[in-house]
């Protein structure tokens, strides 16, 4: 292409004519564009619901729509509690009975518990929402009440108990502990409760710093202080702590650390209830005192068997046992996993106010209170990450594990930049680090080494180096064997003679993302898991699921390609191989029509003859909750939510085979008001050829005689959200069935990416996809906008320099100029930009250095004076992803050049907008922003004339 006087290349516009040049000369399945008679809108039919008595969705309908959350089962798995959440509006907590599907429901309340056999619930319940929003400050609303409610599920009666901070049933489920709010914000303190659920009986047990309950058994552990008396000067002493255990079974308490001048903390039962840890150190006054840089900690472990205390050997050279890692008990509570801190001695002295004339000059004392940070060109981390993580860093901890049948401690790792990758292995672990590698994170993304180590003797093996951080290894049950995929081809790495052999070295498959579009390395598909026995390891192509021995045989277990039809294992129980003998779930998907459903694959002997039902299949979208084991004597029971467009993702339980299912939960009703839509598959051809797909969503009583206005939505791939319910919230994105009950439809297209070219792929996909809407006649030529976030915030911010086909524009947190953005920083994070670009989402494939070219060629900012298209930006100034700078140079390339441009500048957000005002402002804005350009309504006057600086209170 010829360069201009700027050195700019010049862009082509792209139009509906070029479309059809390129139909003509290469791309005859372009059916968007093809010169041939528009496909009519019979292609998609009218709405059969009658529209009569619904009403379209306002802003406050969408904040009272709920989802599920802190779902939990009754160990007998006969009972469920959960929690309806609204966007905006109070909680509610519900009881289920699983066999009856009865529900109890209690007002305000969240954090739900069951006791072990489903006979009580426990409930918070805070201050409504309407008194926290009338409370002036913070003091005032952490001051409202915040109550416990307890429910028998037989009865159903409830009763509240005041002023409760936090609770938990004992193990064997005969008693509720409740621990008091503070009395006030300064104390130390809290009196623990114990209530018989049965009898109603409630006595004080202790005032508390803390306490724990045993998963199983009747143990209950709590850590009580005492102030000490002052000294013959009156100075403050401080305070001792104990820890006692009590046995509700038989109301005996044990004291198992005595009082001391310590800090009890990290209580942890092991997973029987018969033993448990606790960790004492100094507290914060003692450590200043001291100067101690860090609180070394000891460890003591407690069991019912001597009901004493014992005092761990944890030491390390060099080393502190660190409150940072909380200890963690193996499954089978043979192993106690713990971290230790290099020790850093004394924090440096406190400069002293200057005395002397002399000290008033002294050079290293006025250095002293220097602020200056060092970026070292040879730094791991670039100092902004170094800053991001500060904290983080300051709890890294060196793992360890204790064996407690001899209490001897191995030495797992000598550094805090590795990761112990805990799993129930009982011989060996992997340890990730990826140390080695930080350097070049800032333009080469994450990479990392895996170590196989042996948890008997701390010995250790690398078993592969410099591989992608999301390529995981994968140990085989009795920790032998590790397989890992590298360079497109899994490997097997064998602990006992610590060699690597290349695993299934001739499959005819492909074991990475076929689609891979970025210029990095394409994932795998992932790994299912390994037989129990280690005789084959499961896993995934594309669409199917194969099993690799180790003998080098290969055997497809299912047979899903040629329908475009994915299958993957789903894990039902915590088991480290899979059971050949016994049935096997499996989920399905299918990328052609989106159909989600479920089969059971039976496995045998030898993996070469397999059988596969398909159990549920539709056009919905099903997903995997819990496998219920203990819910019924005769066959396994599965909790599962199943939605569609329409349909909100409720919970429901089916039987093993899926023939028996039951909806469990109800949780918007509401919904039935509502004027909400239908979603219909759309398929056509990019401009480079490429076959893509996308989802058109049309509004209960579509009219299919005439064209709508559309609101498009994307980001990379949206096809898949054919059955998808829409999250039912106020944010930065547009809510769709809000938009269809304005009589909009709402288009979420795919997008398909050339390497070193992500602005004009988006056009090239974007385009065609609404040329085929057009030619169908669902879609005003006149009045289509478009709206994209982040990634699809910066291709929207490009696409308007090649097409004048959309009306208006929205374009949240983009990067408007490459240039610049490229070496920016991720704040949240402190990241260099740079990788994204060279490895990631960007898909330049080079460096600015390397190539310049297609940093400035998929700028928008270089060519704002080719856009047409009215733009609305949206930015937070606390943006930790994009500089929100991008989006002001962005505003004042348009506004230098006399463009139709707004920036809504949301102070003090982030990324995505957090405050709720301003999520609600947005959509407002958004909607009347399209309204203005797509319906023909009245300019708004932010729009119109604009807004003065405001000065807002912090």
């Amino acid at each position: 292409m010829p360069i201009t006087a700027s050195g700019l290349a010049r862009r082509f516009r792209f139009t509906t004519v070029m479309l059809l040049v390129a139909a003509s000369v290469g791309c005859s399945q372009l059916t968007s564009t093809a010169p041939e008679p528009a496909v009519t809108s019979a292609a998609i039919a009218a709405s059969t619901v009658a529209t009569e008595g619904l009403r379209p969705l306002e802003l406050t309908d969408i904040m009272k729509f709920r989802e599920i959350s802190q779902r939990k089962l009754s160990e007998n798995q006969q009972w469920m509690v959960y929690s309806a959440e609204p966007d905006f509006g109070d909680s509610s907590g519900y009881v289920v009975n699983l066999q009856s599907g009865q529900q109890i429901s209690v007002e305000r309340g969240d954090n739900g518990q069951l006791n072990t056999d489903g006979s009580f619930a426990l409930f918070r319940q805070q201050a409504s929402l309407l008194a926290r929003e009338q409370a002036p400050d913070k003091k005032a609303r952490d001051a409202l009440e915040q109550n416990a409610v307890l429910v028998n599920t037989a009865t159903g009666a409830s009763q509240l108990i005041a002023n409760i901070d936090r609770f938990a049933f004992t193990g064997d489920g005969q008693y509720a502990l409740l621990l008091e709010r503070k009395s006030d914000a300064k104390a130390t303190s809290q009196q623990l409760q114990a209530l018989h659920l049965v009898s109603g009986d409630l006595h004080t047990l202790a005032e508390v710093t803390d306490f724990s309950v045993a998963e199983k058994g009747s143990l209950v552990a709590y850590i009580s202080q005492q102030q000490t008396a002052d000294d013959d000067k009156g100075n403050d002493k401080p305070v001792q702590q104990q820890l006692q255990v009590w046995d509700s079974a038989t109301a005996t308490s044990y004291t198992a650390v005595e009082y001391a001048e310590h800090k009890l903390q990290q209580l942890k039962f092991n997973p029987d209830g018969d033993r448990l840890v606790v960790m004492a150190g100094p507290d914060k006054a003692t450590l200043a005192e001291t100067n101690q840089a860090e609180a070394a900690q000891q460890l003591w472990l407690w069991s019912v068997a001597t009901k004493q205390a014992q005092q761990l050997n944890t030491s390390r050279p060099g080393w502190l046992l660190s409150e940072h890692a909380t200890p963690r008990w193996s499954e089978d509570g043979k192993r106690l996993f713990i971290g230790h801190r290099l020790d850093r001695g004394n924090k440096p002295a406190k400069v002293e106010p200057p005395q002397t004339e002399a000290e008033l000059y002294d050079v290293a004392r006025l250095l002293a209170d220097r602020r200056l940070q060092v970026w070292h060109g040879n730094d791991e981390r670039i100092n902004s990450q170094q800053k991001a993580e500060y904290k983080q860093a300051a709890k890294r901890t060196a793992a360890a594990v204790i064996w407690l049948d001899s209490l001897e401690m191995v030495v797992l790792s000598n550094d805090v930049e590795e990761q112990l990758l805990v799993t129930e292995q009982s011989e060996a672990q992997l340890i990730s680090s990826g140390k080695p590698h930080l350097t070049q994170m800032s333009w080469n993304g994450r990479l990392h080494d895996i170590w196989h180590v042996n948890l008997r003797t701390g010995q250790r093996q690398q078993v592969f180096s410099a591989n992608r951080s999301h390529e995981r290894a994968h140990l085989s049950p009795s920790g032998r064997y590790v397989i890992y995929l590298q360079q497109e081809q899994y490997q097997l790495f064998d602990s006992v003679s610590g060699s690597t052999q290349p695993f299934a070295p001739d499959a005819p498959v492909s074991w990475v993302d076929e689609q891979n579009d970025r210029p990095m390395a394409a994932a795998s598909y992932g790994v299912a898991g390994w037989l129990a026995d280690e005789s084959a390891v499961l896993v995934y192509d594309r669409f199917d699921i194969w099993a690799l021995g180790l003998t080098g045989s290969m055997q497809k277990l299912t047979g899903g390609r040629s329908a475009k039809q994915q299958y993957r294992l789903q894990k039902t129980d915590e088991a480290l191989g899979l059971n050949p003998d016994r049935p096997q779930l499996l989920r399905m998907y299918n990328d052609a029509n989106k159909q989600y459903g479920f089969a059971r694959l039976n496995l045998k002997k030898d993996l070469t003859n397999t059988d596969l039902t398909v159990l549920l299949q539709g056009e919905k979208r099903y997903d995997f909750v819990e496998a219920l084991d203990e819910f019924s004597p005769d066959q396994p029971h599965y909790l599962f939510t199943e939605q569609s467009f329409r349909q909100f993702p409720d919970l429901w339980l089916a039987s093993a085979d899926f023939s028996e299912r039951q909806q469990l939960t109800e949780l918007n009703p509401q919904q039935e008001e509502f004027i909400w839509g239908d979603s219909h598959l759309i398929e056509w051809t990019g401009a480079t050829g490429e076959p893509l797909q996308g989802v058109l969503l049309t509004p209960d009583g579509y009219d299919a005689s005439k064209p709508y206005p559309v609101v498009v939505y994307y980001y990379e791939k949206f096809s898949q959200r054919l059955h998808h319910y829409n999250q039912m919230k106020v944010n930065h994105r547009p809510n769709f069935p809000y938009y269809l009950g304005q009589d909009y439809l709402v288009f979420l297209p795919d997008i398909h990416f050339r390497p070193a070219a992500p602005g004009p792929s988006a056009t090239e996909s974007l385009v065609p996809g609404l040329q085929k809407l057009i030619d169908m006649g669902v879609a005003d030529p006149k009045a289509i906008g478009l709206h994209g976030h982040s990634w699809s915030g910066y291709q929207t911010a490009f696409v308007v320099t090649e097409t004048d086909m959309f009306a208006a524009a929205v374009s949240g947190a983009p990067v408007a100029n490459m240039t610049s953005a490229y070496s920016g920083i991720r704040w949240q994070t402190g990241l260099a930009r740079q990788f994204q670009y060279e490895t990631g989402q960007s898909r330049i494939g080079q460096s600015m250095y390397e190539n310049l070219k297609p940093y400035i060629d998929n700028s928008p900012v270089f060519f704002a004076d080719k856009i047409n298209t009215p733009m609305l930006i949206q930015f937070g100034d606390d943006d930790g992803a994009v500089p929100w700078e991008q989006g002001i140079e962005y505003y004042l390339a348009l506004r230098r050049l006399g463009k139709e441009v707004v920036m809504l500048h949301y102070e003090g957000e982030p990324h995505h907008l957090q405050r709720y005002a301003n999520k609600l402002d947005y959509s407002i804005k958004m909607r009347e922003f399209f309204d203005h350009y797509l319906k023909g309504a009245p300019a708004p006057e932010w729009w119109a004339q604009g807004v003065p600086y405001q000065q807002y209170e912090k």
